[in-house]
């Protein structure tokens, strides 16, 4: 049955060739057809350009203001108000609670057409008068009348209520204790610069500027991001630098154990979030935003520790690689071959030079793009199997500087960030591999694909060793070290094994 199509097809005419159209919201995204209304690769680029043009167009209806922003901004405010004072003073309880609220509001906001704020979602009204004080005044106040021959309640006389008893009550007494909190707080915010929501601001733009010299990619900025984003909201947009202390840290490293307990994140990510984490707070102790680095952070401690989980490497099955390069097109077959063959990510193939192909003998030669300006990362040749050398030359670009490209004649892999400091992705290596997934029900990621072949290498006792140098990676052992500088002929050998083994060779 020929794939159902979410775009509309537009023929071309003499001087136009064809197109494929999608309205988002009123506005009409067109890109190109490619070959054809039946060219898979071009519908699938212009499905992924119709994604980012309607994940813009969503983006511009958030920045428009909804209805009750104000009460949500002045709550969340308030409760981001407790959250500082609870943070700075220990104080569990509310602590718990205002983290929550700020949660639960902030995600309300971000919905369509958030609800109007309930008396529960103020801080204050929490703070009200006892039930058995409003349950009496309640009583007091007569009922209106129920027809027009009945005269109309009588005005009370305030002196008749009696409200001694509200005076010196526990709650009214909390009120006044909570009223003054936040006004030393919001004293605070105003006379303290060097708060977290700014230094976090600062370091993501020391970041930002090693982006956009090539220093750093924007791949690698964008988790430092986020995860700076969750410890900023965690403990307190507004809350000093100089809070950020040894208990802090603990309390947000048994935060994050707590979620990896309950199956929220893993252990992995919240390794990684918290190295962040560290790295920020010491850059801040670097340049003297704060005066001390909390001891936890010292050399040789562990209190701070998150372990990684330790599983089998996951890869394709001999059975599953045949059954998805027997039912990809030229182009996606062409990716997937070049990853088993030559260990390539999808920024390596979107990096690949017409200088680094030997066009004689069909050979790659060059380092990984990761890791092209580190030294002791080896530069591998590969021999290339036919097929892999015969689908090469068919689709490789004669007029751009990169050998591969879209149909658009852009680079496979494209990473940066937006003027709003998001990362904003194209990856057209990835998005070809997702529809050859959906179409044989496999749902293995791509990133296992070179790690296939550098499992099979590691798994044969001839060949092990030298899945780190196929892999591109620095050696770390001395066992590594000396399979960087295997002969030639020995790598030669293991790659036409591993062609057998697909039955490709």
């Amino acid at each position: 049955m020929p794939r159902k199509r979410q775009m509309t097809w537009q023929a071309g005419s003499e001087n136009r060739s064809g197109r494929w159209r999608k309205k988002h919201k009123g506005k009409v995204f067109q890109a190109s057809g490619g070959r054809g209304k039946h060219d898979e690769e071009a519908y699938g680029d212009a499905w992924d350009g119709f994604q980012e043009f309607k994940k813009k167009i969503d983006e511009e209806e958030a920045q428009k203001p909804k209805p009750h922003q104000a009460e949500y901004d002045e709550a969340i405010s308030e409760w981001r108000l407790v959250l500082q004072w609870s943070m700075e003073n220990s104080n569990t309880q509310y602590t718990s609670l205002a983290r929550s609220k700020v949660e639960e509001l902030t995600n309300r906001l971000e919905r369509l057409k958030p609800l109007p704020l309930t008396p529960d979602d103020r801080f204050r009204s929490r703070l009200g008068w006892p039930a058995h004080i409003i349950e009496s005044v309640a009583a007091l106040i007569p009922k209106p009348p129920q027809s027009a021959e009945q005269s109309p309640p009588a005005i009370i006389d305030p002196s008749t209520l009696d409200i001694s008893s509200m005076d010196g009550t526990s709650q009214r007494i909390e009120r006044e204790i909570w009223r003054d909190r936040l006004q030393v707080q919001e004293k605070k915010q105003v006379e303290e610069h060097d708060t977290l929501g700014t230094s976090v601001d600062s370091y993501l733009a020391t970041k930002l500027a090693k982006v956009k010299a090539g220093h750093l990619t924007a791949g690698r900025y964008d988790p430092i991001r986020t995860h700076l984003s969750h410890f900023r909201e965690w403990l307190g947009s507004e809350s000093a630098v100089s809070s950020i202390s040894g208990k802090a840290l603990t309390d947000y490293h048994a935060e994050l154990l707590t979620a990896i307990s309950e199956e929220r994140l893993s252990a992995d990510y919240t390794k990684d979030r918290l190295s962040t984490v560290k790295s920020f707070v010491q850059w801040l102790w670097r340049v003297e935003a704060i005066e001390a680095l909390p001891r936890v952070l010292a050399p040789g401690n562990n209190d701070l520790r998150i372990s990684r989980k330790i599983s089998t490497p996951a890869v394709f099955t001999i059975e599953e690689v045949k059954k998805l390069l027997a039912s990809a097109t030229d182009r996606t077959k062409l990716y997937l071959l070049l990853m088993l063959n030559t260990g390539s990510t999808q920024k390596d193939l979107s990096d690949l030079l017409p200088t680094e192909v030997d066009w004689k003998k069909g050979t790659i030669t060059r380092k990984r793009s990761k890791t092209a300006k580190h030294k002791g990362v080896p530069t591998v040749t590969y021999v290339l199997w036919n097929e892999t050398f015969r689908l090469l030359q068919q689709e490789r670009s004669s007029d751009a500087a990169t050998v591969l490209v879209n149909h658009e004649g852009a680079p496979l892999k494209v990473e940066r960030i937006d003027d709003e400091g998001k990362l904003k992705k194209i990856d057209n290596v990835a998005s070809a591999f997702a529809r050859l997934k959906r179409k044989n029900g496999i749902k293995k990621p791509l990133k296992y694909f070179r790690k296939t072949s550098a499992t099979l290498l590691k798994s044969n006792k001839d060949y092990r060793g030298l899945d780190v140098l196929f892999l591109g990676h620095a050696p770390a052992t001395v066992a590594e070290r000396h399979y960087t500088q295997a002969p030639q002929q020995l790598l030669n050998e293991a790659l036409a094994w591993l062609g057998q083994q697909y039955g490709i060779e």
